[in-house]
């Protein structure tokens, strides 16, 4: 039998042991900031881009998303019933996507080249939303606010990078049914899939522990201290409606697959094609097609030789690359 006083000494003991958990969760939390990496060109300069004639941008549209924030997009326009809805990459707006989208207008796409929530001026706080899932709740108000909804409209969904990464979250996630088919570019699919390289190859700085603890307190249903830093890229640019230097935690688990990466791409039904160039710095382009062979062989993949990571998104082979997924996936 266990009398009272072995009780109370049990007791405290437990209230000790859970003070301490709450102690070291909350120091990990509060210290474990993003380190900014050295700048990278690999992630940071697109190739030819001081070139680039920006007053060719088509003018910056917006539309309310449920919580009244502005979402920003450009119309690329074409084809009225062949929509694209074009995402950028990390710490990107939807200008670095300027020649991909005049691209796939040239070959019949009307594109909407948006600003996720966060970036660009989209939102209301620059490298952070209010909830995660909030991306995907923003992508359905788009759909439906610039009537992307049309009977009849052939919809694609087309990411590069961490905005490759959420084209596969949203196909196979509870909004896979807002597009028919999807496009990632050199995506971002996890940190311990067989296409990272560490660090994204020098491109991010991760707050690991930091990432973990609100990962835990998330899973128990505590979303607490979610608006924190969690990753800044390795870029010197400061935060703007150009640039996105620094995301918060629920920005990052707002854009990626997440932990079970690999059952959200075993999900994934619609057609999906994945470009990647050959010579990716910050993935390991040719990891691509014998892991996606285990986990969904459905997910098509297309190596680009001799391209780089920000080079798929500016050269022309790489351009025609994309566009040929396209044209092969809308039917065109």
């Amino acid at each position: 039998m266990i009398c009272g006083g072995m009780l109370r000494r049990i007791s405290i003991g437990l209230v000790a042991l859970l003070v301490a958990v709450v102690a070291g969760f909350t120091s990990i939390i509060a210290f474990d900031a993003p380190t900014a990496p050295s700048v990278l060109a690999a992630g940071n300069s697109v190739p030819g881009i001081a070139q680039w004639n920006f007053a060719d941008l088509p003018r910056m549209q917006s539309l309310k998303a449920r919580d009244g924030a502005p979402l920003n997009y450009r119309l690329y326009p074409g084809r009225p019933h062949h929509a694209v809805v074009l995402v950028h990459g990390s710490s990107a707006t939807d200008a670095s996507m300027l020649k991909l989208a005049q691209a796939l207008q040239a070959a019949g796409a009307s594109v909407y080249a948006i600003d996720l929530r966060g970036h660009g001026g989209s939102g209301t706080t620059n490298g952070d939303v209010s909830y995660i899932g909030q991306l995907d709740d923003d992508l359905a108000d788009l759909v439906k606010g610039a009537g992307l909804d049309k009977p009849g409209m052939h919809r694609t969904l087309i990411g590069f990078s961490s905005g490759g990464g959420f084209a596969l979250r949203i196909a196979g996630g509870r909004r896979a049914g807002l597009f028919n088919d999807y496009i990632a570019i050199s995506p971002y699919v996890g940190q311990d899939s067989p296409t990272n390289r560490p660090g994204s190859g020098g491109w991010a700085g991760v707050a690991v522990p930091r990432i973990i603890a609100l990962s835990l307190l998330n899973s128990i249903g505590l979303p607490w201290f979610q608006d924190l830093p969690a990753v800044h890229f390795a870029t010197d640019a400061k935060p703007s409606d150009r640039r996105t230097p620094v995301y918060s935690f629920r920005l990052v688990a707002s854009l990626e697959l997440g932990r079970d990466w690999r059952g959200v791409l075993a999900r994934i039904t619609a057609p999906t094609e994945i470009v990647v160039g050959a010579d990716d710095q910050l993935f390991v382009s040719d990891q691509f097609k014998p892991m996606l062979q285990s986990v969904n062989p459905r997910i098509g993949v297309t190596i680009v030789p001799g391209e780089t990571h920000l080079g798929m998104i500016a050269d022309p082979p790489a351009m025609a690359a994309i566009v040929a997924a396209w044209r092969k996936l809308s039917g065109d």
